[in-house]
């Protein structure tokens, strides 16, 4: 009698779906493995900004230091200026790395960013190579050694209250200098991984949802 009045009821287990139930939240590829979506971070677009501006004040204070310093420059100047070269043109490239983030395999956006601090090089060689200056002459520009946003720099450090070679002035030449160098690094970048995402936008290829997570 029993089974006869309660033997099609659902049970407890089928009225409350188990966890397993529940979609994965990855993808499937060609080949039927699921595909986890790699952490994302809401602060790793701010992250590489933030490195290049603490990079330029240590450089900055770097700077400062030396220049009060009679005789030829100590030798940790020169590891600590490439350091910081390198850390802005890796910051610089990976800046606008979002451009083409899930347009692009990994594989090629990590190529892209190769080509990006390769191209950056030209920027260093302004940066390094400085004309000379005669004493007496007038203060040297940041437009010199940053060609492509030395102008904008250079504006402000003309409103600023500081007369030039004092010790604030050299801080903030400084660190305008090589923050405006990332910035140019982040242009290069940017322009590279605008066409880049032009022609994976244009290519007729076929196009799965594994394409971004590809080696």
């Amino acid at each position: 009698m029993a089974e006869a009045i309660y033997g099609d009821a659902p049970t407890i287990h089928q009225l409350i779906p188990s966890p397993a139930a529940k979609p994965h939240p990855g993808r499937c590829n060609m080949s039927g493995n699921i595909i986890h979506p790699l952490p994302r971070s809401r602060f790793s677009p701010a992250l590489p900004p933030l490195v290049a501006a603490v990079t330029a004040v240590i450089w900055a204070g770097t700077a400062r230091i030396v220049s009060g310093t009679p005789g030829p420059a100590p030798p940790f100047v020169l590891p600590v200026f490439i350091l910081v070269i390198v850390t802005l043109v890796v910051a610089g490239a990976v800046t606008p790395l979002p451009l083409i983030e899930g347009a692009v395999p990994v594989k090629r956006q990590r190529q892209a960013m190769l080509v990006a601090i390769a191209a950056s090089v030209p920027f260093v060689g302004a940066l390094v190579i400085n004309p000379e200056r005669w004493p007496g002459g007038p203060a040297p520009l940041i437009a010199e050694s940053v060609p492509i946003f030395g102008w904008f720099f250079d504006g402000i450090m003309s409103v600023l209250p500081l007369a030039a070679d004092t010790p604030t002035y050299k801080l903030f030449f400084s660190a305008f200098a090589v923050f405006g160098f990332y910035l140019e690094c982040v242009l290069v970048a940017a322009i590279l991984y605008v066409v880049l995402r032009v022609l994976a936008d244009l290519d007729p290829g076929p196009r799965g949802e594994s394409r971004p997570e590809e080696e």
